[in-house]
């Protein structure tokens, strides 16, 4: 009887011993606590540390079409560690890609988020990203960087962050928002605002210039180019401080970050004609020693609001004689129609007068 039982306590301990095995081998754990030691190596030397090998695991991936389940095992479901410990991220920030990764505008955000760590993009799909000898996939292919043409083109262009991506590289224009650099396209955003009127729509006036407002860059790693928002707004061309050469009166143009408006610039208004240094045919037109614009400040986000046709200037300005607004194309012939419209707008607030067909310096 003693013998017996002995015996069935033995096979119950051992039913519980194995029904413990399987159940705690039955399924693949992942993002596991590091392991208290990394002392395993299970990769040999040039694993990590020589691209040019073929047991390199860039080699090694691209053999098997990229196929990282097999990382997980060791390396976690997210690739942050797991068992083994170690990160992939602590070498490249960005690979394993995320799924979706290249489409939409998931990896335009992440290289923002990342201040556009263009050096490690290279460093898998080449300096040129044509490909690169790891990766051997390009950036530069039909659905990735190519205009709505079909051209291929560098993600390097000015509207892979800004502006109109389908648009080809040599249209400097459409570099202009929208889209903004993080994706916005509404003008009542800072980021786009009156861009588009600015530089491509302009109706009114002579097309301004991207420089006119910001610094532009040479390249996309010049100095001051890539960086925190919002850009920074600097009137360093000719226009906006009046810089004509021959005029005696410099505006003093400024940007207020806060309230999104320009101040003092020519182009709204900030400027005076002198009576005494004006032409003897326009003197007749002088009620004051002066004809001066209004100088109104803007809000880059309000658009036809703040643009309005009488805005920068009086309609006519003040220090002019009262003329309605159909005999201003007597004077300004070929600028301005007899119901008001803008006839040449490569003549109006273009940084000079243009009166009787002459044009002179403010």
């Amino acid at each position: 009887m003693r013998t017996k039982q002995t015996l069935s306590l033995a096979t119950a301990a051992l039913l519980l011993l194995v029904t413990f095995l399987l159940t705690s081998c039955s399924d693949l754990k992942t993002n596991l606590p590091p392991a208290t030691s990394n002392s395993l190596q299970v990769h040999d030397d040039n694993w990590d540390n020589n691209p040019t090998s073929s047991g390199f695991h860039g080699a090694y991936l691209k053999s098997t079409g990229w196929q990282t389940n097999e990382c997980k095992t060791c390396h976690g479901a997210t690739y942050t560690g797991g068992t083994s410990g170690k990160s992939c991220f602590r070498c490249h920030a960005s690979y394993p890609h995320a799924s979706g990764f290249s489409t939409g505008t998931t990896h335009g955000m992440y290289l923002y988020s990342l201040n556009y760590p263009l050096a490690a993009c290279q460093m898998c799909h080449g300096a040129n990203y044509s490909g690169g000898a790891i990766t051997n996939v390009t950036c530069t292919r039909s659905g990735c960087h190519a205009d709505a043409t079909g051209a291929l083109r560098s993600p390097e262009s000015c509207n892979t962050c800004h502006g109109d991506f389908t648009a080809p590289a040599s249209n400097f224009l459409a570099a202009a928002p929208p889209k903004s650099v993080t994706g916005e396209t509404a003008s009542t955003v800072r980021g786009v605002g009156a861009h588009q009127k600015h530089l491509v729509t302009n109706t009114v006036g002579v097309a301004v210039k991207c420089q006119e407002c910001h610094t532009v860059p040479s390249q996309v790693s010049s100095p001051g180019h890539l960086g925190a928002l919002p850009a920074e707004v600097v009137f360093n061309d000719k226009l906006a401080p009046l810089a004509t050469g021959g005029g005696t009166f410099v505006p003093k143009p400024s940007y207020d970050p806060s309230t999104l408006k320009c101040n003092n610039t020519y182009c709204h208004g900030n400027w005076r004609l002198r009576k005494a240094t004006s032409s003897s045919t326009s003197q007749f037109a002088y009620t004051d020693s002066a004809i001066v614009g209004l100088n109104f400040s803007p809000t880059w986000t309000k658009g036809s609001a703040d643009a309005s046709c009488g805005s920068c200037h009086g309609i006519p300005p003040t220090g002019h004689i009262a003329v309605p607004i159909s005999t201003c194309g007597s004077c300004h012939f070929g600028i301005v129609s007899t119901d008001g419209k803008i006839i040449d707008k490569t003549k109006h607030i273009n940084g000079k007068v243009n009166v009787f067909d002459q044009e002179y310096s403010f």
